[in-house]
This record gives C-alpha cells, structure tokens and sequence, in this order.
C-alpha cells in the first residue's frame, strides 16, 4: 500500500522535479519546465491554506493532490464567477479550492484517487470547498468526487463543471 503524506508549502519545495513527472504522465508534457514552476507550483505553493498530499510507494511518487484557501481576486475565483455567473457567488470566497489530483496510468484503479482526495480534504478548517472538472458522469474524477459527497454547483463550456462540497 502507497504512503500518502500531507506537506505544506513550505515542506513541498523541492518536490517541483517529481510533481512534474507524475503531471506529465497525466496530463501531457509542459512545453517549458521553468514557466511551469514560475506560473503553477511556485505560484500555488505559496497561496494561503497550500497542501500537498502526495503518494508514494518506495522512493516513487504514484500520485499528487493539491489546493490552498481561494479568494476573490484569483484567476481561478474569477474566472468561474465570470463563467457561471451568480451560481456559485456563496461559494467563492475563503473556500478550499482543489486544484489538481493526479495519479500515474500504471498506478490508477488501487484506490490511490481515493485515498489523495481524502488526505487533501481531511481536517480543513473551511466551510465549503469548489473544484472544476469534466461534466461527463462516466469520468473516474467525476464518479470519485461524487461519491466523496462533491456536488454539480455550475456547468460551464463544452464540457466543464463546478463541483462543490460543504465541509463545515
């Protein structure tokens, strides 16, 4: 069974070269590393409320979630509210903003989803938390976060939804 740990930002520095990898491996190479860490992992990891839980089995990192305290005045924050409009106003706002879950092809369907998206939420101190992802119901993310008790706040685009869950 991986090891699953909880890191802070600070605690995450340095981790930049595997979170990479495993990103890679699930959502396609960067075109430029350096902009990656500039305008993503540096820029996330030191947001308000930053975790990173990450699974390992040895010295091989399976899988990584991320998030951090999301306000106004984020891309992300208006990016959605301009998006979807009033829907989500109560939302947005002091929530926990779950950015990214991502688990390697060869490690996938062991539960290990599962068990980064549970360590990420444990033991927050928000009261609601938002996340954006497919709107397609047979998506594995859809399906994890659903039964995790997430719900369809908002649809947006092609095929992008807002999901939402109270954790107060």
């Amino acid at each position: 069974m991986p090891t699953v740990v909880t890191l802070s930002g600070a605690e995450a520095a340095g981790l930049d070269p595997e979170i990479l990898e495993v990103w890679a491996a699930v959502f396609g190479e960067v075109a430029d590393a350096d902009e990656w860490r500039a305008s993503v992992w540096d820029r996330h990891r030191s947001r308000a409320g930053f975790r990173l839980v990450t699974a390992r089995d040895d010295e091989r990192m399976l899988g990584f979630a991320w998030g951090y305290t999301g306000e106004r005045g984020q891309y992300w924050s208006d990016f959605i509210s301009r998006e979807v409009g009033s829907s989500v106003d109560d939302w947005i706002g002091g929530h926990f903003e779950f950015v990214e879950l991502a688990v390697i092809p060869d490690a996938r369907g062991r539960g290990i989803g599962r068990r980064l998206h549970d360590a990420l939420v444990a033991d927050l101190t928000h009261e609601r938390a938002l996340l954006s992802t497919s709107a397609r119901s047979d998506d594995p993310a859809v399906r994890l976060y659903s039964s995790s008790g997430w719900v369809t706040l908002a649809t947006y685009g092609e095929d992008r939804q807002v999901m939402g869950r109270v954790l107060a």
